[in-house]
């Protein structure tokens, strides 16, 4: 279960070290993605697997984004010392450049840009946040 979350710093090659809570729940290596809103994704083998079946079995008007998702997906699997390569494509797309913020999203991995990263948090209102704990029964 990835929860919680965690602030490393790229080192000059691009790798980060994905702290061992989370790489227990990855295997030997991470599907790494561009996400929604600017971050990168990284899916187990078994998650990945279930996002794909979803957007392979879409309609063929989808195949534009398809492309943009799949085409963006990369094998990545950790070192001895518990890092991951992030390539400089999925890097400037995400504007991930020194320190990189980690949000576990309980199936998947974010990493993030601490500036996009607080401009999402500002998105939900105090109202909002208030609703969908009412919802869930946190409130």
């Amino acid at each position: 279960m990835l929860i919680g979350n965690a602030v490393h710093n790229l080192d000059t090659k691009g790798r980060i070290v994905i702290p061992a809570r989370y790489r227990d729940d990855f295997g030997s290596s991470v599907f790494a993605l561009y996400g929604v809103k600017g971050c990168i994704r990284l899916y187990s083998y078994d998650e990945f697997m279930k996002v794909t079946e979803k957007v392979i079995n879409g309609d063929i008007s989808m195949d534009a984004f398809k492309r943009k998702i799949l085409g963006s997906v990369e094998n990545v699997s950790f070192d001895a010392q518990g890092r991951i390569l992030l390539s400089e494509n999925l890097r400037k797309k995400a504007g991930i450049t020194d320190k990189v913020h980690m949000v576990g999203m309980f199936n998947w991995l974010e990493l993030w840009n601490e500036e996009r990263l607080a401009a999402t948090e500002e998105e939900l209102s105090t109202e909002e946040e208030i609703k969908c704990m009412v919802e869930l029964g946190l409130a």
